[in-house]
């Protein structure tokens, strides 16, 4: 459980700085997407896997 909470974390942490960065449009948006929101659907498509996996264990 300690894994979710930290990737969770992680998650929020990633896009919260998207935003900040996109806002103050301090890269352009091709590398905003590429250094942020790419890694970002990745943790969250693997936390939803793991959620998903762990329900079907029990």
């Amino acid at each position: 459980m300690k894994i979710n909470k930290t990737g969770f974390i992680i998650l929020n942490i990633i896009l919260f700085a998207s935003i900040i960065v996109g806002y103050y449009e301090l890269i352009e948006i091709k590398t905003l997407v590429a250094v942020f929101i790419t890694p970002a659907f990745i943790i969250s498509a693997s936390l939803q896997y793991g959620q998903k996996k762990r329900k079907t264990e029990k």
